[in-house]
């Protein structure tokens, strides 16, 4: 038996068309195995496994040119939706500008917004070991509802959520601005709390 292997394998590499036969037929083996990889879902790829935050933000864009009133139904109906949810423990709306800045903020640059066609909702959810649902998976199943309801609201509305990205972990800042005309004053202020 291994002898008639040997000898098919022989008269391959010895022919040089048998060659290209071969390599041609690998190939093409090669790039439709990649191209049935996704269709298929052999391999279901992520980058990164899903976080458990205890914070997401959402995002309301609408056209250019709306008045922060219009902005201020898009974002009441997004809360309206929100405040159903057992684990939001607090929401923060911000019209016509971003959040104070954060790390999310620092990627996506929600930290310029300043338009009265902008919001940003920041919702605060209940610690994730006191939660069931994680809040990626929150978000998969809020996102389609709100979407679907909020943004016919005004045409051209885009409304996104966004979790904080994977980074290094970084403590809660605490930024205050002390203004006064006694320099002595100010400093002696400022460095009570360090």
């Amino acid at each position: 038996m291994f002898d008639k292997f040997e000898k098919i394998i022989l008269s391959i590499i010895q022919s040089a068309s048998k060659r290209k036969i071969v390599l041609i037929v690998t190939l093409v083996a090669f790039i439709l195995s990649i191209l049935m990889i996704a269709p298929s879902k052999m391999v279901l790829a992520k980058m990164l496994p899903g976080k458990n935050n205890d914070t997401f933000n959402i995002y309301a864009t609408l056209a250019t040119g709306s008045s922060i009133q219009q902005t201020k139904e898009v974002t009441d109906c997004i809360v309206a939706y929100v405040q159903k949810e057992h684990e939001v423990v607090d929401i923060e709306v911000f019209l016509g500008m971003g959040s104070p800045l954060d790390f999310a903020g620092l990627i996506k640059g929600s930290h310029f917004k300043n338009s009265e066609n902008v919001a940003e909702v920041v919702l605060n959810l209940t610690k994730k070991h006191h939660r069931d649902e994680p809040s990626f998976l929150m978000v998969q199943r809020m996102r389609p509802v709100i979407v679907k309801n909020c943004e016919k609201i005004y045409e051209d509305t885009i409304i996104s959520f966004v979790e904080p990205p994977a980074g290094p972990p970084v403590l809660a800042a605490i930024v205050a601005e002390i203004y006064g005309s006694d320099a002595k004053g100010i400093r002696k202020t400022s460095f009570k709390g360090i």
